[in-house]
Order: structure tokens, then sequence, then C-alpha cells
């Protein structure tokens, strides 16, 4: 075999050993620099008003990917009136080596929510969930889309079968988002008059101005930061579609709300509401029978249906409270 030969046998095996070699190379310093930073935030806020504790992790995927898992990972926010947390018992991020920034995030085994409501009082509710996952794509130091998707859910408070949340930056000058939720079982303390069962809920949305989100999307501001910015800048959740099915009673509305100076919702939807006259002919055994639905079956008794069968009810949220039409129904609370 002469110099010519040898040179085109052994000269790709070469190349391959130094690509790998490479490879081995970059795969360790990323899963190192990786892990020093997960190390350094333990403890600490990740983001503005944002803190990350976990007991443990590992490190591994080499060569595409890099997968960390955690053991008893809880993810606390601040609040105006006290932290509200996150904790799983698994939690697993998933990372290409190379490639667009996104993330696969999954959790598994004991989860729990808890969080402080407005008079300071702690609340906790435990769930499991079949599958958890969630996705989240980054460009431009800032993230522009998220997915979260959720099947089984459940806790004492309530069940779904499939939550979903979609939210991204679109060209338009908003943050588009879609929320679903299947076949959701109320427990007896949040059942209302129409029932504790809710067959779909579905949200398409969109907040604008994007801008104003701005500072929370590249990790600079949190999130009581970034909603005050929304708010001043006349922000609006423009809701092109709210629909809402109970076993009876189905509503489909659409509308405009911001938030005022109490930082509570302010805004129209206006609804188009089916199975009115079926669900007051029902016995109203799942709750009292006050608040919107009380409002809302005094409406139907002014108004009535209109030749589609419809009843058409305006819900309001103006100075802390929530009216249907021109009736009082209930209070809200503000946001922060």
């Amino acid at each position: 075999m002469n110099y010519s030969s040898r040179f085109f046998l052994y000269a790709p095996l070469a190349l391959f050993l130094l690509l790998a070699a490479g490879t081995g190379l970059y795969w360790w310093h990323a899963a190192s620099a990786l892990s020093a930073e997960l190390d350094a935030l333990n403890g600490h806020e990740a983001i503005p008003g944002v803190t990350v504790r976990f007991a443990s992790k590992s490190v591994s995927g080499f060569p595409f990917n890099l997968d960390v898992v955690f053991a008893d990972l809880s993810v606390t926010v601040k609040t105006p009136h006290g932290p509200s947390s996150w904790r799983a018992e698994k939690f697993a991020l998933h990372a290409l080596t190379y490639g667009r920034e996104q993330m696969i995030l999954e959790a598994a085994g004991a989860q729990a929510l808890s969080w402080t409501d407005m008079q300071g009082r702690q609340h906790t509710m435990p769930f499991q969930a079949g599958e958890l996952h969630a996705s989240a794509i980054a460009k431009d130091g800032g993230l522009v889309r998220f997915d979260l998707d959720c099947v089984g859910f459940g806790s004492p408070a309530l069940t779904a079968g499939r939550v979903q949340l979609h939210a991204r930056v679109s060209k338009a000058p908003g943050i588009e988002i879609f929320a679903t939720a299947d076949s959701v079982h109320l427990s007896p303390a949040l059942a209302s008059a129409f029932g504790p069962d809710i067959t779909a809920v579905r949200l398409n949305a969109s907040a604008v101005p994007a801008k104003a989100f701005d500072s929370l999307r590249t990790a600079k501001a949190d999130w009581v930061s970034a909603f005050e910015g929304f708010r001043t800048a006349n922000g609006q959740l423009l809701v092109d579609a709210l629909e809402v099915d109970w076993n009876r009673l189905s509503a489909m509305g659409k509308g405009q709300l911001s938030l005022d100076a109490a930082h509570a919702v302010d805004g129209l939807l206006d609804f188009k509401i089916a199975g009115m006259e079926k669900w007051l002919a029902a016995p109203h055994a799942h709750g009292p029978n006050n608040g919107i639905a009380a409002a809302l079956a005094d409406r139907a008794a002014k108004a009535g249906n209109n030749p589609a069968g419809m009843l058409g009810a305006v819900v309001g949220f103006h100075g802390g409270l929530i009216s249907v039409g021109d009736e009082t129904a209930t209070t809200e609370e503000p946001l922060y």
C-alpha cells in the first residue's frame, strides 16, 4: 500500500476522531458551565422575584442534549401580599447542545401549589398529574414562546382531563394567548349553581402592547413591574373568544379587558348564552343561586332569548365590582 492509499484510508478516520473529541470537549464544557450556573442559582433569585431551590441534580445527555434531573425542586414567586410557590418531587430540564434556544420541561411525582391570599392567609393545594410538560423558546435573549400541557390533573379542589396554555410573541404588536381546560370537576366547596362539571373552557386572546412585557421576557424585571408597565401603557387583553361549556349551559363571549388604578380587572365581555331555559328549569342542587348565577337568572327573566334561542349578557368589571347587565353580581380583588 503506497502513501496515497494510506492517506485516503486513515484521513477520514482521523477526521472522525477529531470531530468526536471536539464534540465531547464542547459538551463537557457546556455541561460543566450549566451545572455551575445551576449550583450558583440554588436558593437564589433566578430572575427578579423568582427563587429556585432543589435538593440535588444530575446532568447527562451526551453528546447532543443537556438533560438535568432535579430532586425536590421548588420555585417561589414574590407577590405584594406574600410568596407563592410550586414544588415538584421530580423535575427534568432538556436542552439541545447545538441549535436553537429551546428547553423542554417535565415534572412528575407529588406536587403542590402554595399561595398567600390578599388577607395574608397561607393556602396549599397538593396535586398529581399524569403528564406535565412545558416548552420554552428564547430568541435574542428573551422568551418568545411558552407552551404548557397537563394531562390528568387531580387535586382535592378540582380535577381536569387536560389543561393547556400557549403564549407567543406574534408578528403583530401583541402576545397571543390560547388556553383550554377539558373535563373539569369542581369540589363541593368550589361548585356553583351552574354545577360541578365544566365540559370545556376555551380562551383565545392577545395582550397588547407586547413591548410592555419585554423586561419580563428578558428576565430584567419581576412580574409586578411588568404588569404595572402594561397598565400604565394602557395595555389591553383583547378577548377574541371565551367559551365555557357546562352540561346544560354554554356561553361564548368576547371583549376587552385592562387594569385599573387599583390593579383590578376593568372592561366588558359580551356573552351569548345557550341553554338558559334548560338550566333555569333544572333544580339548582349544586350550590346557592347567588352572585353571577342570580344576576344571570334575573337577566334572563327581563330580556328573554333572541330568535336563535340565545341570551345576550354583558359582564362588566369596574371599580372592584362584577356586574351582569345593569345588576351588580359580585366583587373582585386586585391582581397585585
